[in-house]
């Protein structure tokens, strides 16, 4: 019987440690996109408040939005305004990869939590670009825009592993479910 017992208590320690991790965030389509209203000029990124809510929440399949002087993309914003959009990059396999962001006006980028482009300014639309060494799979991202006056874009593209440069596509995007954003 105790011997019975300790196949049992075996066989569910194992059960529980090799069932998949509860935890693990549930990843969905596309990048967070949170929008704030700045109300005023925005020349440099701005310091955001930890409690200060974003004036719009949105779910961006990719960031491919020509330059434009209307709202960009659903945002209702066409100026003075500053986005944030992050999630999670999914790296189809192992190499060095090179990053390209246009924008007008600033923008910068983040890859696991280093920055690897700085494209700041008020400038027209204008690219910059960077390389990552990136292991298959999946990295925190995170892209930030400011908005002062004028025509206002964003496009991210890559290259590398082999593939030509392109809009990081919408299949390489994901984000952490958000109550506000995800209507689902």
């Amino acid at each position: 019987m105790k011997r019975l017992l300790s196949l049992f208590a075996l066989t569910l320690l194992t059960c529980f440690c090799l069932a998949p991790d509860a935890a693990k965030p549930e990843l969905k389509p596309g990048l967070l996109g949170e929008y704030w209203d700045m109300g005023d000029a925005v020349e440099d990124f701005p310091n955001i408040p930890a409690d200060k809510k974003p004036t719009i929440k949105l779910i961006d399949k990719q960031l491919n939005f020509e330059s434009t002087s209307e709202e960009l993309g659903n945002s209702k914003l066409a100026d003075h305004f500053f986005a944030r959009w992050t999630g999670v990059l999914r790296v189809p396999k192992d190499g060095k990869y090179k990053f390209y962001l246009e924008s007008d006006d600033g923008s910068r980028l983040f890859i696991d939590n280093k920055q690897i482009i700085d494209n700041n300014g008020l400038h027209a639309m204008e690219e910059k670009d960077g390389e990552a060494e990136l292991k298959a799979g999946d990295h925190p991202i995170k892209i930030e825009l400011f908005e002062n006056e004028g025509e206002t874009g964003i496009k991210l593209s890559w290259e590398g592993a082999g593939a030509a440069k392109e809009i990081v596509p919408a299949t390489a995007l994901f984000h952490q479910k958000d109550k506000d954003a995800d209507k689902d």
